[in-house]
């Protein structure tokens, strides 16, 4: 059971009154300091002193200048860079070669004059006849005519043969005789027999026709 149920009701009414009266008083007392301290700040006086401004004076009107010193001020004047001119150097002069005229060109509204062209010299594939297999061979000692060993004859042959395009003997003369008919004869008819050629070529490489020249010593087989 609480301590409130136990106390008579008379003195319970005396307790409440008591405390809300301790309550009151301390309320009181707490309102009272804090009006008393605002008070206090507030019946301070502040005080004021009134401090005079400068008085500026009136601005003047600008002094017009004459007009040979509104000039003179007008012009901007700049200092002059002091430059450093490196001396003159000595011009060399040298001799120009002589100038070899020339045409001059011919007019553009003129009929334009053909360019010459330059010469070009074509390789030639020219080659004279020649010989093919063993020339020796030709003519032996065997091939001595008879008569002109019964006659002891021999002497040089010397002869023209005309070689075709297809290098064989067309025909053949001779141009300087051994002083023996046989022997010229037989040179002429061997020639035509086993002579082989070559035929000989033309500046563009086409074979032609050509004249084989020989001299043919005969001698007398011992």
């Amino acid at each position: 059971m609480a301590y409130a149920d136990q106390v008579p009701g008379a003195r319970r009414f005396t307790t409440i009154a008591g405390v809300a009266l301790i309550h009151g008083i301390i309320g009181y007392a707490f309102v009272t300091g804090m009006v008393v301290d605002v008070v206090r700040g507030v019946t301070r006086t502040l005080e004021t002193t009134n401090v005079p401004l400068p008085v500026e004076p009136p601005p003047q009107p600008p002094k017009e200048l004459p007009k040979l010193e509104q000039q003179q001020q007008a012009v901007t004047t700049t200092a002059t860079p002091v430059v450093d001119v490196p001396r003159p150097v000595q011009p060399t002069y040298f001799e120009l070669p002589e100038l070899v005229p020339f045409d001059p060109l011919p007019s553009a509204t003129g009929t334009p004059q053909p360019q010459p062209q330059p010469s070009v010299t074509p390789v030639s594939k020219a080659m004279g006849v020649r010989t093919r297999g063993v020339r020796s061979d030709w003519i032996t000692n065997d091939d001595y005519p008879p008569a002109a060993i019964r006659a002891e004859e021999q002497g040089t042959v010397a002869i023209a043969v005309a070689v075709d395009a297809d290098g064989r003997v067309s025909s053949c003369t001779v141009t300087q005789s051994s002083g023996s008919a046989a022997l010229d004869q037989a040179t002429c008819r061997l020639y035509a027999k086993r002579a082989r050629f070559d035929a000989a070529r033309d500046d563009g490489g086409a074979r032609v026709a050509s004249t084989y020249r020989d001299r043919v010593r005969w001698q007398l087989p011992r």
